[in-house]
C-alpha cells in the first residue's frame, strides 16, 4: 500500500533525476513523512535542502535509491490495473492529495471544498476512478490557460469532503503549518474529527 501512495505522490511532485525518482516540495514536514514511508518499506533515499533567495520557502528534495526507483517505474506502468479496490484507491489518493490537493472553506452553500489539480488528464481519470470506488461524489472541471497547458480540477464539497478526509486521511492536512492561514481554526472541526488522525 505504501508503494502505491509513494507513486501517487510522485505523480504530483515527482520527477526523474539521473534515472532516480525524486520528489520536491517546500513542506519540510511532508517530505520527512515520505522519507519515513520510504524507510518503512526498506528502501533508501537522500534528502537535500535548497535555500531560495528572499523570503521564499526553502525547497526540499527527496531522491530515492535505485531499487525504489525501479519499483515506481513498474507501478506507473501498472497503475490503471492497480486501481480496482478500495484499499489501493485510498493509498493512491493519499499520495496524490499530498502532492496536488488543497482544502478550503468557502462562505457559500457548498462550504468545505477538497480539490485535486493536475494538467495530466490520465492522472485525473485515476483520481475520478478512486473516488468512484469509494463512493465519494465529485465534479471535474477543465480550465484553459493562455500560453500554458490546460488544467483539470477534481472537487468534492460539503459532506463528500468530510467523507474524503475521514476515508483517505491524507497526511498533508496535519503537516506542520499547512492549515495555518488557510482555514479559520474555529472551522477545523467541520473538515475532520480528531479520531481520524493517523
Amino acid at each position: 500500500m505504501e508503494l502505491i501512495q509513494i507513486t501517487g505522490f510522485f505523480l504530483g511532485d515527482g520527477f526523474w533525476l539521473d534515472k532516480r525518482a525524486a520528489f520536491s516540495n517546500t513542506n519540510e514536514d511532508l517530505i520527512n513523512h515520505y522519507a519515513k514511508t520510504i524507510s518503512k518499506i526498506e528502501f533508501r533515499y537522500k534528502l537535500y535542502r535548497r535555500k531560495k533567495p528572499g523570503n521564499r520557502k526553502d525547497e526540499f528534495t527527496l531522491v530515492a535509491d535505485k531499487g525504489l526507483s525501479e519499483k515506481i517505474k513498474l507501478e506507473l506502468k501498472n497503475m490503471k490495473t492497480k486501481i480496482k479496490n478500495k484499499e489501493n484507491s485510498i493509498s493512491f489518493l493519499k499520495g496524490i492529495f499530498d502532492a496536488e490537493g488543497t482544502i478550503s472553506f468557502a462562505s457559500t452553500r457548498r462550504g468545505r471544498e477538497i480539490k485535486i489539480t493536475n494538467t495530466d488528464k490520465d492522472i485525473i481519470h485515476l483520481v475520478e476512478r478512486c473516488l468512484e470506488l469509494l463512493k465519494i461524489e465529485s465534479r471535474t472541471k477543465r480550465e484553459k490557460r493562455e500560453g500554458k497547458k490546460e488544467c483539470f480540477y477534481v472537487k468534492t464539497y460539503g459532506k463528500s469532503s468530510i467523507k474524503f478526509l475521514n476515508t483517505v486521511r491524507p497526511y498533508k492536512i496535519w503537516s506542520k503549518g499547512y492549515l495555518q492561514g488557510k482555514v479559520n481554526p474555529s472551522y477545523l472541526h467541520l473538515f475532520y474529527n480528531s479520531a481520524c488522525r493517523t
